[in-house]
């Protein structure tokens, strides 16, 4: 079997390879087949098929799509449990507590990805864990009675870190409740209304900038993360569009398939190589024995050996869930900053799947399921809640595969990884250095998505250029101001004391604070200059009566028969409008 290189593929087929994602519609391309001029120009203009909300493709294809997306959060996934590990100083026990929580965390998204997508929006949205937590669990173990100097050599009893855990856990659990009565009571629409572009842009882009000193942490331990960075880089920029040939079976004999490999799966690809050369300097000893990015480390292959196969992460795990208000008041900001970065995510993937806008019935059922999820998480303690990933959006409208049928199988597969056990204990190996670069660049991609919230607001404005700007100093300022002068503020009352300072070591709580209070209080700019849409837009359901959004019909009709529970706010209860598909405007301004 020969493969010919692209460009002769190119020169024999002629236009054949010009957009080849939109002739086979999944990136595969039969390297080759001599088809006439004719027949390719045909395909070229073919548009690529979109697998709406409600259409399953095939069964291999579902799985594929589902499991890809996975892919693309694997980073994230994998992070945050090594940065909740350091955090709560477990001493060598780092990695046994490290496979826990990414057990935890792989059956908590899971099973959140399945809420979000059968009852909530009930569109292709994967839930994955919010970094907006970690702010908050950094500021609270900062205070004197959790501080920990303990490092990966120390004994440390589990009791003393397991504390720790439980009282994330209760918190967790408590502040979850907050946001699914915020869906429940239809409250996240009236509350949107105060909140404009330049909040959320503050918000996100001091999110983006509280992780440098944690990344920096991470990536300064060995140049080998300078190796993954350029290697994500890489993929990322430069090797995205190539298609790499494999050998495959079509049309009854063998030929060679190109697959964008590198565009696919540009972190998989960054993380493999990566390791692996971790791996190779290992075993020609090209590394000191002390170095962290070695990979016979003692507590590390401890770790994996002894993990057991498969594990059902259990409610209280930790413990008995315990509660602090200071940690309290912190995780409620976390959650309102993942709330409206939700809501933004809803108006995102509506509009990739060709969707109407998202009806209030269905974002108030969309944070519903986010809390819900929330709650899961604090249940069986991994850590931190759980929110809609803006890139896994982005692969949505890439692939033009919005069915919700791969985003169960998403979630199903999500589940398997964290009853496998053994996976998440190999997972826990991954070097410090390799995750500081996953979280610079996926903190890179909240940057990005924060400056490009602002595109609809008048920047030409100079009311909220100097609102933007001054919100982001200050969420950077008052942190600083307060960690070097702790004692600065003192009420008298401890509880108090404790919830301030959890406040005010949140630039994101700063930052958004200050740009949402001077946005509505200061005058000289309409609506359309701030960014947001107009009101009274009413939108009701096509002429043909399909809307993606209701529940299947049965269940629509038993739920449209009780009007006591029709009348709830997330319920739908929209009615067709006859003559016509859709009434009202649409403004993809929205938060």
């Amino acid at each position: 079997m020969i493969c010919p290189n692209e460009s002769e593929a190119d020169t024999a087929n002629g236009e054949q390879h010009k957009n080849s994602t939109a002739m086979n519609g999944h990136g595969f391309v039969p390297s080759g087949n001599a088809e006439t001029e004719g027949k390719a120009d045909k395909r070229q203009q073919q548009q690529r098929k979109l697998y709406k909300a409600d259409e399953n493709p095939p069964f291999l294809l579902t799985f594929l799509f589902g499991f890809q997306q996975v892919m693309v959060s694997l980073s994230v996934l994998v992070s945050i449990p090594f940065l909740i590990s350091d955090e709560v100083c477990p001493g060598r026990d780092r990695d046994q507590l490290r496979v826990r929580l990414i057990a935890a965390t792989f059956v908590t998204c899971g099973i959140g990805t399945i809420l979000q997508t059968a009852f909530g929006m009930r569109l292709a949205l994967l839930q994955g864990v919010a970094f907006a937590y970690i702010p908050s669990i950094k500021a609270f173990m900062s205070m004197d009675q959790f501080r920990c100097n303990a490092t990966i050599d120390d004994f440390v009893p589990p009791e003393v870190y397991e504390d720790k855990m439980a009282i994330i856990q209760g918190t967790l659990m408590a502040s979850s409740c907050i946001t699914f009565l915020i869906g429940a009571t239809g409250m996240v629409g009236k509350m949107t209304k105060f909140i404009s572009p330049m909040t959320v842009s503050s918000l996100l882009m001091l999110l983006m900038l509280s992780s440098v000193k944690i990344t920096v942490e991470r990536m300064e331990k060995h140049w080998i993360s300078l190796v993954m960075a350029a290697a994500l880089f890489a993929t990322v920029l430069y090797l995205a569009p190539l298609r790499v040939p494999f050998p495959g079976f079509a049309n009854g004999r063998f030929r060679c398939i190109r697959f964008n490999v590198f565009g696919q799966f540009p972190y998989l690809t960054a993380i493999l190589f990566s390791w692996s050369l971790c791996w190779l300097m290992t075993v020609f000893e090209l590394i000191p024995k002390d170095s962290v990015a070695r990979t016979d480390k003692n507590a590390t292959q401890m770790a994996i050996q002894n993990a057991p196969w498969a594990r059902v992460p259990l409610p209280g795990q930790f413990g008995n869930p315990n509660f602090n208000i200071g940690l309290f008041v912190g995780f409620l900001v976390s959650a309102q900053t993942t709330l409206f970065e939700a809501v933004g995510n809803f108006h995102a993937v509506a509009s990739v799947s060709e969707e109407r806008p998202p009806p209030s019935h269905a974002i108030n059922r969309g944070i519903m399921a986010e809390g819900l999820g929330c709650f899961v998480s604090g249940l069986v303690g991994a850590g931190v809640g759980i929110t809609t990933h803006a890139e896994n959006v982005g692969v949505v409208g890439i692939t033009r595969v919005a069915s919700r049928v791969t985003m169960l199988f998403g979630g199903l597969t999500m589940i398997a990884f964290g009853v496998v056990t053994k996976l998440g204990a190999v997972l826990s190996a991954i070097p410090d250095p390799l995750v500081g670069v996953v979280l610079c660049t996926s903190m890179a991609m909240v940057g990005g998505v924060a400056i490009a919230n602002v595109q609809s607001v008048d920047l030409h404005s100079t009311r909220n250029v100097a609102i933007l700007g001054f919100s982001i100093m200050m969420g950077m300022v008052v942190p600083e101001f307060y960690t070097r002068n702790p004692d600065v503020i003192s009420t008298g009352n401890s509880t108090v004391d404790q919830v301030l300072k959890v406040l005010l070591n949140l630039p994101m709580f700063v930052g958004a604070f200050t740009a949402c209070v001077l946005d509505n209080s200061v005058g000289g700019a309409t609506r359309a200059q701030r960014g947001l849409r107009e009101r009274g837009v009413v939108w009701e359901r096509p002429a043909d009566g399909r809307d993606v959004y209701a529940f299947p019909e049965p269940l629509q009709r038993f739920l449209s028969a009780l009007p006591i529970v029709r009348s709830l706010p997330f319920v739908p209860r929209e009615k067709a409008k006859k003559g016509k598909a859709i009434v009202g405007k649409h403004s993809e301004n929205s938060v």
